[in-house]
């Protein structure tokens, strides 16, 4: 029953009826959560479990690659829809929680803008619900909504206030989540080896001589660090981007945000966008990583890994699809990608991304045959880059880190081997040569 409800909630979301490969691919590409999961299970977790140095470090990356997959699917469906119900309900801009008024929490930032016209944007907003329902209804719930306020730049900043609150929470609450996972396996590791250093050297060198006092005084203090910025980056992100939207004279920064209102929109009002995404990724997550590493060759390896995961998930899949699009569209026919019918240069090529295949069919000047054509090749094209990018992340980026770390700890006992070493210097080198020579020559 459950499976048949969620299948009908994604039909209603996608740009054509019905459940199909290219309908479910629009709905991919404009999940944001949904194309990382695929990109974490298929590029992040199973195969660097594959390419693990030894089991135990196998284990850790399947439990981290687990929890995460578990967290992040939490708060879009179970944490958001509340937020976003609670905090409209506190400002009073609907009555009921169980009402489709909630549904106003979906009109796009960009219509909350100083300049933007938030009357535009219920209807257009409400006309796009009503288009999958058959009937008016969300319509008049806008309009009951504008008419009560009776004061367009009031309600305006009543859902900047509540977009805040929601986008601060999600930020703080997703930021948490994944700054524990790297915790919640460490200790499991530690609490089955009894080991206190990086899992993935452990058939490779001898544990760290750290003692359980030092150990416990230094985790104290990363749980501090880590607490930080699991909140205090969320609490600034959200109040700049508010002031971003709402600032009548903006500076250069608030001014980019302003333009860009809609890469700070949530999907169906609870899938965070890549921007946010990236920045919950950079401000708490990657920091969590570093703070919480058990020593400097973990350290090492989580930032370069994470740095290979970063640019590849924001950029590889772009890369790909933007050469393998830009040949399509010139040897095939096809109209994938979106370079607005300007001419472009050479560099501004790169640039180009490919259409959105949710609104695809609203893009006028793509002739009926050309169009089908795009749907289909479009479709194959965005699952061949995504999984080309899956494997690059998920076997050549551990192959080269897992020969760093080896090359890192063969260095750290050529080092250590050098330190035992007698220290052979003046008066200590003659002592030690005539007693080696006595001790030959009494044999």
């Amino acid at each position: 029953m459950n499976v048949i409800m969620d299948c009908k909630k994604i039909s209603d979301t996608l740009p054509f009826k019905g459940i199909n490969i290219y309908n479910i691919t629009a709905y991919v590409q404009n999940h944001t959560l949904i194309n990382r999961g695929i990109t974490t299970l298929g590029g992040s977790t199973v195969p660097q479990c594959i390419m693990s140095n030894n089991k135990y470090e196998a284990q850790e990356r399947a439990l981290m690659g687990g929890i995460y997959f578990v967290a992040s699917y939490l708060t879009p469906i179970l944490l958001i829809p509340l937020y976003n119900k609670h905090f409209l309900k506190n400002k009073g801009i609907i009555k009921s929680l169980d009402g489709i008024e909630k549904k106003i929490i979906q009109v796009s930032k960009k219509y909350l803008t100083p300049d933007g016209d938030l009357k535009e944007g219920l209807e257009k907003t409400a006309k796009l619900f009503d288009k999958n329902s058959g009937t008016n209804e969300h319509q008049q719930a806008f309009e009951n909504i504008y008419k009560r306020y009776d004061n367009e730049e009031k309600l305006k900043k009543d859902l900047l206030s509540v977009h805040e609150k929601v986008l601060m929470t999600d930020f703080i609450t997703t930021g948490a989540m994944w700054s524990a996972i790297p915790w919640i396996a460490t200790e499991f590791t530690q609490h089955r080896t009894k080991r206190k250093d990086f899992s993935a050297g452990f058939e490779l060198k001898k544990d760290n001589s750290k003692s359980d006092k030092e150990v416990k005084k230094s985790k104290l203090k990363k749980l501090a660090w880590n607490i930080g910025f699991s909140i205090i980056p969320g609490i600034l992100f959200a109040k700049t981007v508010t002031k971003g939207l709402s600032a009548k004279e903006p500076n250069k920064l608030l001014q980019k945000i302003s333009k860009n209102a809609q890469s700070f929109d949530y999907t169906s009002g609870t899938n965070m966008s890549k921007l946010i995404y990236a920045s919950i990724w950079i401000l708490s997550s990657f920091p969590a990583k570093l703070i919480s590493s058990r020593d400097s060759n973990e350290r090492k390896d989580r930032a370069l890994r994470d740095i290979g995961l970063f640019t590849m998930f924001f950029g590889g899949d772009f890369v790909i699809n933007n050469i393998a699009g830009r040949i399509c569209d010139r040897f095939l026919g096809t109209r994938i990608m979106n370079n607005s019918g300007k001419n472009l240069n050479f560099f501004q090529k790169f640039r180009m991304s490919l259409r959105n295949f949710k609104t695809l069919d609203e893009v006028k000047d793509i002739p009926s045959e050309a169009l089908k054509k795009t749907k289909n090749i479009g479709a194959g094209l965005y699952w061949f880059s995504l999984l080309s990018n899956t494997a690059l992340i998920g076997f050549a980026l551990p192959k080269v880190l897992n020969k760093f770390l080896r090359h890192n700890i063969e260095k750290e006992k050529q080092e250590d081997l050098k330190n035992s070493a007698p220290n052979f210097k003046g008066k200590i080198t003659m002592e030690s040569f005539i007693n080696k020579y006595t001790q030959t020559a009494c044999k």
